[in-house]
């Protein structure tokens, strides 16, 4: 496939908040970028921790001067001081992309996917506050990676959204990732349990993509505005995301 019409979007989302989504993002595409590739962050979420918040960045009305033609994609691009990645995103807490009319936001995810060309990855972090961006963003996807956690309500949110993601983006390969287990073993058995439901009502077929254990030097990462690099680069999380890096990466071999 050439460079021109490659869909090279990977977008990051969650059923339920806290979960770990924006950090995943982040570390994801830290991690690519390490494994030598090019890669852009895209916010589509504008939490109060989002990426700019986690990353230390100051950042103007982006959104806003784009939803008024003030500016392109090209001219909103920032690169990150610590990830080595470009960074598209709002202020913390500020999402003005939920300003957008759906006509305006069916535009800028066709944008966003011409201006990928640019890039062997891009990495979206979707929110659930504005459903219809959300799924425009999860259609334009090639793949689509959906955190869970351990409890009942993030797997029968996960349900529910591989619901969803059946009918709008049937195409879409899509990943579970667990994170915030105890272990590989119960991260496995909650995608098994996952799998046996989709199989038998969905039938969206959703791939395991890998755990992420408890570690409390993330939330200490997150809390101090740095990265697992920086702080604690021999750290098991580390070894995770690369592997679940790495994998994303054979696929595409």
């Amino acid at each position: 496939m050439s460079k021109e019409t490659k869909n090279n979007l990977i977008a990051v989302y969650s059923a339920s908040k806290g979960v770990g989504k924006t950090w995943f993002a982040g570390i994801l595409s830290q991690t690519l970028s390490i494994l030598g590739k090019k890669v852009l962050f895209f916010d589509a979420d504008g939490g109060i921790e989002n990426i700019a918040y986690q990353f230390g960045l100051k950042n103007s009305d982006l959104y806003l001067k784009m939803l008024k033609n003030d500016i392109t994609l090209n001219n909103a691009v920032q690169t990150c001081p610590n990830g080595h990645f470009d960074i598209i995103c709002a202020k913390p807490a500020q999402n003005d992309l939920n300003a957008y009319p759906i006509g305006r936001s069916q535009i800028l995810a066709l944008d966003l996917k011409n201006f990928a060309s640019n890039y062997d990855y891009v990495i979206i972090d979707c929110s659930n506050n504005n459903q219809k961006l959300k799924n425009i963003l999860l259609h334009s996807a090639s793949k689509i990676i959906l955190i869970i956690e351990p409890s009942l309500k993030s797997s029968t949110g996960a349900y529910k959204e591989l619901e969803q993601i059946k009918r709008i983006s049937t195409n879409t390969k899509t990943y579970i990732l667990v994170n915030h287990a105890l272990s590989y073993t119960e991260g496995e058995q909650i995608f098994k349990t996952l799998l046996t439901a989709d199989k038998q009502y969905i039938g969206s077929n959703p791939v395991y993509l890998g755990t992420i254990k408890q570690n409390g030097r993330i939330r200490d990462c997150v809390k101090n505005k740095t990265t697992l690099y920086d702080r604690y680069p021999v750290s098991e999380s580390i070894t995770e995301i690369k592997n679940i890096a790495q994998k994303l990466i054979n696929e595409e071999n």
